[in-house]
């Protein structure tokens, strides 16, 4: 069956600043057949000029990652029928939050700096380089090994979309990799370095570079364990970690979230001010009480025991040799 590619081009030789222009191929295609191997199709017998990354086709290297139907994925472990038929079109565009070079293939550039950020390798000190390494150990950080770099991640991050300078899920992730090696010794300066400003706080959880993720790097979930590493060892010195603080003294006081009594605990007092027209009109819209005293909820209690039960729990684990 013939179906027809969209290609989102750009070419920075004819045009300086790469204005983008959509190009259509129609391309005979067959059961199995990837959009990796349409694109190949194309520059072969039609379109030698098209630009686009490829190496080892296995979903492997991560080269070809695109934005497919609006989606970032691996174009060589895309198949083109059953996409099509869900989709009704086939819509091939380079990847989001990247800057194009030349058609398809993007300025990679700031993806690796990110990474270098982020201080790619272990930094063993003392004692730390002799810990043995358990199952268990090699578990924790398994998930962000599996990362091949493709990009995928970064490209629907909403955060970076907002922040170009934000370090970005695939960075994160992979500084998990190092921070949750029980051999790293520089842990703790590397949480507060990621504690600064564009850094792991400002992840707004959308949980896009999870989902979009082609080898299950959970990236979200590794940022969260960053998070909880970095308040363990009491980098606390910072909006996210004084809004999580927050949160928990208010379920703990009152059993729900004092929204008005957060922002100033997170902002400081005289950063609130500035927030009270936003304030308001939350609450013309019914999305914050106003800021009063709250009332407890009916069966505190109950919440109470939650949190002695997590308390002493953490108590044990801390106690365990």
């Amino acid at each position: 069956m013939k179906i027809r590619f969209r290609i989102r081009r750009c070419s920075p030789v004819e045009k300086s600043e790469c204005e983008p222009y959509f190009q259509d191929y129609d391309v005979e295609v067959s059961g199995g057949m990837t959009v990796l191997e349409a694109l190949l199709k194309i520059s072969d017998e039609s379109d030698p000029t098209l630009v686009f990354r490829k190496s080892c086709r296995s979903a492997i290297c991560g080269s070809c990652a695109m934005t497919i139907n609006g989606f970032s994925r691996l174009a060589c472990a895309t198949q083109i029928i059953p996409e099509y038929e869900k989709m009704g079109a086939m819509v091939i565009e380079p990847l989001k939050n990247h800057s194009p070079q030349k058609d398809l293939a993007v300025d990679f550039a700031p993806f690796w700096k990110k990474i270098e950020r982020v201080t790619p390798y272990l930094t063993p000190a003392g004692e730390s380089i002799k810990a043995p390494v358990t199952k268990d150990d090699e578990a924790a950080i398994d998930a962000s090994q599996r990362c091949i770099m493709c990009g995928c991640c970064n490209s629907e991050c909403n955060a970076l979309e907002i922040d170009p300078r934000f370090v970005a899920p695939a960075a994160l992730a992979k500084a998990w990799r190092f921070v949750g090696d029980v051999r790293e010794g520089g842990a703790a300066k590397r949480l507060a370095r990621l504690s600064e400003e564009h850094g792991m706080w400002d992840c707004v959880r959308c949980v896009h570079c999870t989902e979009f993720c082609p080898k299950h790097v959970a990236p979200l979930k590794e940022i969260e364990l960053l998070r909880s590493r970095a308040m363990k060892e009491g980098v606390t010195d910072n909006r996210g970690a004084r809004h999580v603080e927050s949160m928990v003294d208010s379920v703990k006081r009152v059993g729900r979230l004092d929204e008005a009594s957060m922002t100033f605990r997170t902002l400081g007092f005289l950063r609130s001010l500035g927030m009270i027209p936003f304030g308001i009109r939350m609450e013309m819209h019914g999305k914050m009480p106003f800021p009063i005293i709250f009332p407890k909820i009916e069966k505190m209690e109950e919440i109470k025991t939650i949190f002695r039960e997590m308390e002493e729990g953490e108590e044990k684990e801390e106690k365990k040799p």
